[in-house]
């Protein structure tokens, strides 16, 4: 397994794994992705097994004590704090450790860098998997309705 930044060819793979692994109403545009991408592409990689992208995770600053939106393009802001958008394992390569590898690599990268503090939405009853890397529900804070009836804000301090 090889963790790369995230290129122009690989778009098609994670727009697939996207819809693969969210539920119809979660998936958001290319262009949405690579607006994330582009504000901060040193937080967002890909997962390659064999040439073939099986993960990828998108993170980007964000105000801490709210929530981005869906389906909204985002934009460049100076924050500690950074916002865990996506990650997301192709279904045959569940149960390999990606996502403790994609987390690490991730928690890495933030080492060297100023932010205090991580955040994230669950969704699709992920709640445990979260609290399993140290996230903790923040109660100070309602997700927006469309990520879903189950869906949590979490977060995490660095």
């Amino acid at each position: 397994m090889k963790i790369s930044p995230i290129t122009s060819s690989h778009w098609q793979q994670i727009e697939r794994i996207q819809h693969l692994a969210y539920d119809d109403d979660l998936p958001e545009s290319i262009t949405v992705l690579k607006s994330k991408v582009a504000i901060s592409p040193q937080t967002c990689f890909v997962c390659i097994d064999e040439q073939q992208i099986v993960g990828y995770l998108i993170s980007h600053p964000y105000h801490r004590g709210s929530t981005p939106k869906l389906h909204q393009i985002s934009t460049a802001i100076d924050s500690a704090h950074l916002h865990l958008h996506d990650l997301a394992i192709t279904p045959t390569a569940q149960g390999q450790g990606l996502p403790k590898l994609l987390l690490n690599h991730l928690f890495t990268i933030l080492s060297t860098m100023d932010y205090q503090s991580v955040s994230l939405i669950s969704v699709q009853d992920s709640m445990k998997f979260w609290q399993k890397y140290n996230f903790v529900i923040d109660k100070n804070l309602t997700p927006p309705t469309n990520y879903g009836d189950n869906a949590v804000c979490m977060y995490r301090a660095i």
